[in-house]
């Protein structure tokens, strides 16, 4: 073989080496996710936030470690795990804590009361969990006393204020931007991000199984349904009306629950700015009106007196989200729905096709009357 080919050759096998053998190690596979990715080796894993606002690049890095003496790369954040405390600044984060039976390791949290989980409620009575004001005006000092090992946070597209003093607190930030996901099922995905800082991703793979097997078992149901009823979301505030995008998560609930959606093939992601005027010309028809921020048809009503129009509200066929909350505040669809989308998606098929699933009993909706 001639000198010049066998270097060719083998140049070429190190290159095809080199990209099977990756410098961080193993990628873990993930199903519907595309915000982060987890990588595993003998001596960290690597756990990398993408920029959703920035194609291509790396909002954060972490190298977890369980010696926290070990060595690793400069160019990310050494996380000791598992974690033995923890803030967090959204209620979003709380029930994959509560999945994961990790729970007990919060010690701060923002708005709670704004909280539905009645563990850290109760830890917040007994002072075992601190209140750490706004999530947006995070109470620095309080946070400085607490000093857990890590917060977690909602990243967002801004170099604000409240962002800039967390980072000078020294502590490790840790950034979860499952709100970003284009699938439903990818925000659940988020299970294994938490669970890999607690040293739970078998727990974690485990739990987010079921749950896609379950959301997935549901859709198939949904498609045995003899018709798809129309629906509307929302309600009018301060003169808007916020209708979901084509690609939100809301339309995709829709779709996957067997509902005939004006703005299925819309391609935004997140809302349709509108006015009850022409919500009403598009949607006065609509069988099924779900998300209004009332209890009753009575409280619908006194908002304004053009929702006795649809056909829905004259039909009885309103329905809001607010099965489970507490006196202060707190609404369980905002916080545990995100990490079960399964029970969601059940509810709405009880709602539109209520002989699909007759076992089932509401979760998160309740209908108005």
């Amino acid at each position: 073989m001639p000198l010049l080919l066998s270097c060719f050759m083998l140049t070429a096998c190190q290159h095809k080496a080199g990209k099977a053998a990756h410098p961080e190690g193993k990628l873990v596979p993930l199903k519907y996710a595309k915000g982060f990715t987890i990588r595993e080796n003998e001596r960290y894993a690597t756990v990398t936030v993408m920029n959703p606002w920035k194609e291509g690049s790396v909002y954060a890095k972490y190298y977890l470690v369980e010696d926290s003496a070990a060595e690793t790369p400069s160019d990310g954040t050494k996380v000791t795990v598992p974690l033995q405390s923890m803030a967090a600044n959204s209620a979003t984060h709380l029930e994959f804590l509560q999945l994961l039976g990790v729970i007990d390791r919060v010690t701060g949290v923002c708005n709670p009361r704004y909280v539905y989980n009645p563990r850290i409620l109760q830890r917040v009575k007994d002072r075992q969990v601190k209140d750490l004001g706004d999530a947006f005006r995070i109470d620095i000092e309080q946070l400085l006393l607490l000093r857990p090992q890590a917060v977690m946070t909602s990243a967002y597209n801004a170099d604000d204020e409240n962002s800039k003093k967390l980072r000078h607190t020294g502590i490790t930030l840790l950034y979860n931007i499952e709100w970003q996901e284009e699938n439903i099922l990818g925000r659940a995905e988020w299970i294994k991000f938490i669970g890999a800082f607690y040293g739970q991703s078998s727990k974690a793979d485990s739990i987010f199984a079921e749950v896609e097997r379950n959301y997935n078992w549901l859709k198939e149901k949904a498609k045995q349904a003899g018709g798809q009823p129309a629906i509307l979301s929302g309600e009018d505030f301060r003169g808007t009306w916020h209708i979901p995008a084509g690609r939100s998560f809301t339309a995709q609930l829709f779709r996957d629950a067997g509902a005939r959606y004006l703005y299925a093939e819309d391609t935004g992601k997140g809302s349709i700015p509108s006015d009850i005027e022409n919500v009403l010309l598009q949607f006065k028809d609509a069988d099924i009106w779900v998300g209004t921020q009332a209890n009753t048809l009575k409280e619908l009503e006194a908002k304004d007196a053009q929702y006795r129009l649809f056909k829905a509200f004259r039909e009885g066929n309103v329905y809001n989200y607010n099965r489970r909350t507490t006196a202060e505040g707190g609404n369980d669809y905002w916080e545990s729905a995100v990490a079960r989308p399964d029970i969601l998606l059940a509810d709405l098929i009880k709602v539109l096709h209520p002989g699909l699933l007759p076992g089932h009993e509401l979760f998160y909706i309740q209908k108005l009357k």
